[in-house]
């Protein structure tokens, strides 16, 4: 089983995206995108604009942002391949802006009027992608639905009997507090993820998709809310977790640290089609793809002008198998 990932693209500044040509060469089964498939606060854009916005006028600035990167033509063209499974989660930049905590807007009401308008747009982009044809993305003329939900926690099972994979896409920005230091995905999500690793057979691969990386030295992180943090490491100590995960606009390979028997693996692949700085800085065509075999779990990492870097799971000790 192949699974590719990536995180961070816009179709404002980069009318060319050979990133999904590539990505599509690989014939992946599954492909994760992994936050910021738009830039509302940016591009023309700006954290104060996306603030002063009523409903309606933000409901159609992010319907258009996730329309013209649906109608990009490399993408649209991945898109509507019918044996790929595309699982789209939210990060800032197409929640509301840069660093913002869905829990922290609530509490402080002057901008809650913008979730119902985001929710709605991001579930479009997910009805379209499931749909495998952007033509079916709302029209600007279109209303928007006002009663969506927040796309929270879901698990799906990719795998079969004699190679188990689990997949579990989370929303880290619904629930996220003022700095993450209280609640990442929150109560709720955190206990639906730890049910789902708990009660799956021990063989089972489990792929949590995140639109946060778990550990760095600097910007959003896991480990800004300690028990979250801790609770996927006591997860773990028993269960064989590979953590997928974007937003810092580079790839990254980490082991966080040695948990139980077994080891907690991060794989990070961000910038699909941006440069660092979004706008600015060095020019990106980021991601990754996993082969998943019932013996190992190979990861290659792939970006511009670089030869794919890789590293290999053994399956059955859940450690790496020393490179070459």
């Amino acid at each position: 089983m192949r699974v590719a990932f990536t995180s961070c693209f816009s179709a404002q500044s980069f009318k060319q995206q050979p990133v999904w040509d590539q990505i599509g060469a690989a014939n992946p089964e599954h492909l994760l995108l992994l936050g910021d498939s738009a830039y509302y606060d940016a591009d023309g854009s700006s954290i104060s604009m996306v603030k002063a916005m009523d409903p309606d006028p933000f409901a159609r600035h992010a319907m258009r942002r996730l329309r013209d990167q649906l109608n990009q033509p490399q993408f649209a063209k991945l898109v509507r391949r019918k044996g790929l499974h595309i699982h789209p989660i939210w990060d800032d930049h197409d929640f509301l802006w840069n660093g913002a905590c869905g829990a922290q807007v609530f509490e402080e009401r002057l901008h809650a009027h913008l979730i119902p308008p985001t929710r709605a747009a991001f579930q479009a982009y997910r009805d379209a992608l499931d749909a495998h044809e952007p033509a079916t993305f709302p029209q600007p003329s279109d209303p928007w639905r006002s009663d969506i939900k927040e796309p929270g926690y879901r698990m799906i099972d990719i795998g079969n009997a004699a190679n188990p994979v689990r997949l579990h896409l989370t929303d880290g920005r619904s629930y996220k507090t003022a700095g993450g230091k209280d609640a990442v995905l929150g109560a709720a999500q955190m206990n639906a993820l730890a049910s789902a690793i708990d009660t799956s057979s021990e063989d089972t691969v489990h792929l949590v998709a995140s639109g946060l990386v778990f550990e760095a030295n600097h910007g959003e992180t896991w480990m800004t809310c300690e028990a979250e943090h801790a609770k996927m490491l006591e997860l773990a100590r028993n269960r064989r977790i590979l953590i997928l995960s974007g937003d810092v606009h580079e790839n990254r390979f980490a082991v966080p640290q040695p948990a139980g028997k077994w080891s907690l693996f991060e794989a990070t692949s961000s910038g699909a089609a941006l440069r660092t700085g979004v706008t600015i800085g060095a020019l990106q065509c980021n991601w990754g793809l996993l082969e998943l075999t019932p013996e190992n779990v190979v990861i290659e990492l792939s970006q511009l002008h670089m030869p794919p870097r890789k590293r290999v799971i053994d399956r059955r000790t859940w450690k790496l198998i020393p490179g070459p």
